[in-house]
C-alpha cells in the first residue's frame, strides 16, 4: 500500500530522541504549511496588479477597448483613490459573463496555451476585475445590446454582495470607490490626491494617444479636462493634448523593414524636455515599452540633442504578434521582443529619416499613415516668415577678407570681387551706405534674412525679422562638415588629402579589430587606412574637409571606440555618421575669431542642411529669442 510521505510512520533509529520529546539545542519546529484564503490570495493577487487608482484606470480602459467601445468616458473624485469610473460603449456582458469575469483568471480572450504566442488584444489574463473588486468597494453595470435588460453587480472585498437587474445603455459602467479599504498597509502608500490625480491623467493620455480613433473624455472633481474626440490621425490627437505649439515641430515617422513597421512623430530640436514624458512607445497598440526601444531612441538623437534632453516621440510599431512577448511584466508595461536587434537598428534608421527631413514608403499601412497621393496633415515645422523690411544702420568699418588659415580651417569659398561704387549725382550729398541685408535660400530656418550686430565671446548675435539670433560658429561648422561628410559619402565620392609623410597611430587590439571590421567604410568616407605592424595601423589620407592639423591618434581611437559602442561588426549605414560625428568634431576643436564674411558664409551654408538647429553633437548652434517674447519680457503685451 502507498502511504503518503507526510503521514509515513518509521521507528526512530537508536539513540535518537522519541517524536514527541524536545530536541536539545535544536531550533523551535516550523510552522505547518497550510493554503492561504481566498480573501488573502486575491489581495496578494490585486497587488500585480493594482499599484494606485491609475493601475485601475489603465486595466478597465483597455477592457474596454477589448469590448469594441468607440467612446470612453472617464470619471475620478480624490485623486481616483476615493472614485473611479469608467463608462464605455462597447458590446456589454449577459449576466452569466459578468459574474464570471469577477472570478480569478477568467477571460474570453485565450483558449489555449498557443495563444500567448499570438495576442492581439489589450488584456487577455482575466485577473483586472477580481484583482480590483477584492480590494474596493466595486459596482459594475452592464448591459448587451438588444437585451431587455442589463446587470448591475455590487461586490465588497471581493465578495459578492447583491447582483439585480438593471436599466443601462449598452455597454459597460464600472465604479470604484474607496481603493484599497480593506487592505489599510496598502492604502498608506498611496499619495495625496493631486499626485494621485497626475498619474491617472497620464495613464489616460497614453490610452488616447494609443487609440486617437476613440472618443475620450476625462473628468476631475466634476470638471471636464479632456473632451477628445475621435481623431484621424495621430497628429490631431497630439494636438488636441499638447497644443499646436508642440504639434509644429514634429514630423511624421514612417518606415518599415521586413515584418517590422515604424510609424508616429518625432520632434525636432529646439523643442525637448529634461525627462521623457513627451515620449511615448506604442507597440501594436499599446502603450508599452523596452530597454531596447529606448537605447534606440537615445541613438537616434544622439547627433540632434545634448545628453540630458529629451525631444517629443509618439511611436507606433507594428510587428507580427509572435514577435513580440507583452507577458513578461504583470503591468504589461514591458515587452520583450524575439528579434531585438533587427528592432532596435530599424527603428534607429526610421527616425534618422523622419529628423532628416526623409522618409520612405512603409511595405504596410499602420495606424494613420496617410497614402502616397495625400498630402501632410501637419504644417511645416518653421513657416517662412513674412518678407522682411531692411532697417537702414549706420556705416561701419569694411569687412576684412578672411585669412588663409581661417579660409583652409573653415572650408570657406573666396570673398566676392567689390561691388563697382555708386554714381552719386553732381550737387548731391553722398547719402550713408546700407547694407543689403544677406539672403538665406532655404525657408526651413527661423530666419530668411539677417544681418551681423556684434560679438559677444565666441558667439554671435544676428538680427533677423523674427527676433534676435545667437550663433554658436563652432557648432555650426560641425554641423556643415559633418552633413557635407555624409552627402559626398551618400553619392561615393568624398574626396580625400594625403598626408605627407603618412602617420602611424598605434591603438589598443580592440580598437584595432574595430578599425580593420569597418575598413571599407572607412575607406569611403575618405580616410586612408591600412596595416602597420601589430596593433598599428598606417594612416595616409584625410577626407578633404578636415584640416590636415586634425591629430590622427585621437581621431581614429575616437571612431574606433564609436564604433565598438554601435554593437554592429558590418553596418555602413550606422557607420557613416558615427564617422562623421566624431570627426567634425575633431576639426574643428580649436576656437576662431571669424569677419564678417566669413560668418555671413558660415551663415548661408548653415542654412543649407538639413538639420541646422544642433550640431551632431546635439548641441544647439543657434538660439532664437523671437521678437513676441521680447515684447513680452518688456511688458508690451
Amino acid at each position: 500500500m502507498n502511504v503518503p510521505v507526510g503521514n509515513a510512520q518509521s521507528t526512530p533509529p537508536p539513540g535518537a530522541p522519541s517524536p514527541g520529546a524536545p530536541a536539545t539545542g535544536a531550533s523551535p519546529a516550523s510552522p505547518a504549511i497550510r493554503l492561504l484564503p481566498d480573501a488573502v490570495i486575491n489581495q496578494i493577487a490585486a497587488g500585480e496588479v493594482v499599484e494606485r487608482p491609475a493601475s485601475v484606470l489603465k486595466e478597465l480602459v483597455e477592457n474596454s477597448l477589448d469590448a469594441g467601445a468607440r467612446h470612453i468616458d472617464v470619471e475620478a473624485d480624490g485623486g481616483g483613490a476615493r472614485m473611479l469610473r469608467i463608462r464605455d460603449d462597447g458590446c456589454g456582458m449577459d449576466r452569466d459573463n459578468a459574474l464570471l469575469s469577477l472570478e480569478r483568471h477568467a477571460t474570453s480572450k485565450l483558449r489555449a496555451l498557443s495563444d500567448l504566442d499570438t495576442i492581439a488584444t489589450m488584456g487577455f489574463r482575466g485577473e483586472a476585475l477580481a484583482a480590483i473588486s477584492a480590494v474596493s468597494q466595486f459596482t459594475m453595470v452592464t448591459q448587451r445590446a438588444g437585451a431587455p435588460a442589463g446587470t448591475e453587480i455590487q461586490v465588497n472585498g471581493g465578495a459578492i454582495a447583491d447582483v439585480r437587474d438593471a436599466g443601462a445603455p449598452p455597454g459597460t459602467e464600472i465604479t470604484v470607490r474607496n481603493l484599497f479599504y480593506n487592505v489599510p498597509a496598502r492604502r498608506k502608500f498611496l499619495r495625496s490626491a493631486a499626485t494621485e490625480f497626475t498619474h491617472i491623467r497620464h495613464a489616460f493620455t497614453l490610452e488616447a494617444l494609443a487609440h486617437p480613433d476613440v472618443e475620450f473624455t476625462l473628468t476631475a472633481d466634476g470638471e471636464t479636462l479632456h473632451r477628445l474626440p475621435a481623431a484621424p490621425t495621430l497628429l490631431d490627437r497630439v494636438r488636441d493634448l499638447y497644443g499646436r505649439e508642440l504639434a509644429s515641430h514634429l514630423r511624421e515617422v514612417r518606415h518599415a523593414s521586413g515584418s517590422v513597421a515604424i510609424g508616429g512623430l518625432a520632434g525636432l530640436p529646439p523643442f525637448s524636455r529634461m525627462d521623457r514624458e513627451w515620449q511615448v512607445v506604442m507597440i501594436n497598440g499599446r502603450p508599452s515599452g523596452s530597454p531596447v526601444i529606448n537605447y534606440a531612441i537615445q541613438t537616434a538623437y544622439r547627433e540632434t540633442l545634448p545628453g540630458g534632453r529629451y525631444a517629443p516621440l509618439f511611436l507606433q510599431i507594428a510587428l507580427p504578434a509572435d514577435q513580440v512577448d507583452v507577458n513578461v511584466h504583470p503591468a504589461k508595461k514591458e515587452v520583450r521582443f524575439r528579434h531585438p536587434t533587427e528592432v532596435r537598428d530599424i527603428i534607429v534608421e526610421a527616425l534618422r529619416l523622419a529628423i532628416g527631413g526623409s522618409t520612405r514608403e512603409p511595405a504596410r499601412p499602420i495606424g494613420e499613415w496617410r497614402r502616397r497621393d495625400e498630402k501632410p496633415a501637419y504644417p511645416a515645422p518653421f513657416p517662412p516668415p513674412p518678407p522682411p523690411t531692411p532697417v537702414p544702420v549706420p556705416p561701419g568699418p569694411a569687412p576684412s577678407s578672411p585669412t588663409f588659415a581661417i579660409q583652409t580651417g573653415l572650408d570657406l569659398p573666396p570673398p566676392p570681387p567689390p561691388a563697382p561704387p555708386v554714381p552719386v549725382p553732381q550737387g548731391a550729398a553722398p547719402s550713408a551706405p546700407t547694407p543689403t541685408p544677406s539672403p538665406v535660400p532655404p525657408p526651413s530656418t527661423p530666419w530668411s534674412t539677417f544681418r551681423i550686430l556684434g560679438r559677444t565671446g565666441p558667439y554671435a548675435v544676428l538680427s533677423t525679422p523674427d527676433g534676435l539670433v545667437i550663433l554658436d560658429p563652432r557648432s555650426a561648422h560641425e554641423r556643415i562638415l559633418y552633413e557635407r561628410m555624409l552627402a559626398a559619402a551618400t553619392a561615393g565620392a568624398v574626396p580625400s588629402q594625403g598626408l605627407l609623410p603618412p602617420v602611424p597611430v598605434t591603438l589598443s587590439p580592440t580598437q584595432h579589430n574595430t578599425l580593420l571590421r569597418h575598413l571599407p567604410t572607412l575607406r569611403d568616407m575618405g580616410f586612408g587606412l591600412s596595416e602597420f605592424g601589430s596593433g598599428t595601423l598606417l594612416l595616409d589620407a584625410l577626407p578633404a574637409d578636415l584640416p590636415p592639423s586634425a591629430p590622427p591618434a585621437e581621431l581614429l581611437s575616437d571612431l574606433a571606440d564609436a564604433l565598438a559602442q554601435s554593437g554592429r561588426t558590418a553596418a555602413r549605414d550606422w557607420a557613416r555618421p558615427l564617422i562623421a560625428e566624431r570627426a567634425s568634431r575633431l576639426a574643428v576643436a580649436r576656437e576662431q575669431t571669424l569677419t564678417d564674411l566669413e560668418l555671413e558664409t558660415l551663415v548661408r551654408d548653415l542654412s543649407r542642411t538639413e538639420m541646422p538647429y544642433t550640431s551632431p553633437r546635439g548641441k544647439p548652434t543657434v538660439i532664437l529669442t523671437p521678437l513676441r517674447e521680447l515684447h513680452r519680457k518688456f511688458g508690451r503685451e
